[in-house]
């Protein structure tokens, strides 16, 4: 699970970056992937005689990861796509599980571990190294590897939060249903108020294909994710990302036509030893579902 997990999702950046090439705004093809996903998956529950629970505790978990976990990853990822490779948005996916603990030590659900805190400096090592003067990076400016930062940022949050205050019993379809489905419809009206509604008609380009594809990965790849978050906390969870970053490297080079420097290898590998230094340790979750 966790191999395939991350190894769909690592065609997400390369999508992304088709998706955006057609002159779509961010907001609306972020609209689409929450009201995409969410309604895929409403109907899905329909059939099978499942409700939305709309309790105070289910609510809570669709406001924060619908913001945190649909809206602010996927709209820095369709901005940033336009500014760097898709080999380097992967690679930042290697930075979940980094945040993950540095948030999991500010909320004190974990303990500062040397090891652990020498992964973080490695982690934030590879980052730095594909800003250097000279590297042969694909990047506009350091100011899109802040941006990109911000999708495993929402990540890493969503998964504290799902770790710890998760309710009890709720099936991960339902779950996963409410909280991209909200992302959506909080962006509804930010994407009609600005005018950037990206329509998808018949017969389908292949920017509007890569906007479906997109949805329909990140439902197979949530729905494990959130599955592995449950079963083995969110810093195990997060180590999917290894086979995110590596195949979305692979998936960039070899639909894309990438090729990257010899920085861009010696980051990789900075990030990969930080990632592996931050293992992981359960978290009770503390909500109970009602």
């Amino acid at each position: 699970m966790m191999v395939f997990c991350g190894g769909i999702w690592g065609l997400v950046p390369t999508l992304a970056k088709t998706a955006i090439e057609d002159g779509a705004h961010p907001f609306g093809l972020t609209w689409w992937q929450g009201i995409g996903a969410g309604g895929v998956l409403l109907i899905y529950l329909t059939l099978r005689s499942k409700r939305l629970p709309l309790d105070r505790n289910h609510i809570l978990l669709y406001l924060f990861c619908g913001l945190f976990g649909t809206i602010m990853p996927t709209l820095a990822l369709f901005y940033a796509a336009e500014h760097i490779s898709a080999g380097i948005m992967a690679m930042t996916m290697a930075m979940i599980p980094i945040a993950a603990y540095v948030i999991s030590l500010a909320v004190r659900i974990d303990h500062l571990e040397l090891g652990r805190s020498i992964g973080i400096a490695l982690g934030l090592a590879g980052v730095a190294l594909l800003v250097l003067p000279g590297a042969e990076t694909s990047i506009d400016g350091p100011f899109w590897i802040i941006i990109a930062m911000l999708v495993p940022l929402g990540y890493a949050m969503e998964n504290v939060f799902l770790a710890v205050r998760s309710p009890r019993g709720t099936e991960t379809t339902v779950l996963v249903c409410g909280m991209v489905l909200t992302g959506g419809l909080i962006m509804t009206p930010v994407m009609l108020a600005t005018g950037t509604w990206y329509p998808i008609t018949w017969p389908l380009s292949e920017p509007e294909l890569s906007v479906i594809a997109i949805f329909i990965v990140n439902i197979l790849s949530y729905g494990m994710f959130l599955t592995l978050i449950f079963a083995a906390g969110p810093v195990l969870a997060s180590m999917s990302g290894y086979f995110t970053v590596l195949t979305g490297i692979l998936w960039g080079m070899a639909l894309l036509g990438e090729s990257h420097g010899l920085l861009f290898w010696a980051a990789l590998a900075t990030t990969l030893a930080g990632m592996a230094l931050v293992r992981e340790r359960r978290v009770e979750r503390t909500v109970e579902a009602t």
